[in-house]
């Protein structure tokens, strides 16, 4: 199997097999994403409609989750009107560092 990715030359090159079959794979996904988030919709209606929460078929299923509330803080808000408060309660956390690879 070639290399992915080599230095050349003081180079960085990228094997141009992965990128037509990333590029292949991407519009795939991009069109699963899509029929995924319609079959979701469409099978929720569904569920819903006939009074049930599930539904299994040959290792496949599909559950409802019931609705829910949830609080959270406006960190904007509390920034703005006590920002000693908000200041004394904030923690700074490290991020690692990240590729983001586009194809078009």
């Amino acid at each position: 199997m070639n290399e992915l990715v080599k230095v050349e030359n003081n180079q960085i090159v990228v094997s141009s097999d992965f990128i037509e079959k990333y590029r292949a794979f991407k519009k795939l996904q991009l069109e699963m994403d899509l029929m995924e988030k319609e079959v979701k919709q469409k099978l929720k209606e569904a569920l819903e409609e006939m009074g049930k929460s599930n539904y299994i078929v040959d290792g496949f299923s599909a559950v409802i989750r019931k609705g829910s509330t949830r609080t959270s803080l406006d960190t904007t808000r509390l920034k703005k009107e006590m920002p000693d408060i908000y200041e004394e309660y904030s923690k700074t956390s490290e991020i690692g560092s990240s590729i983001v690879i586009t194809v078009e």
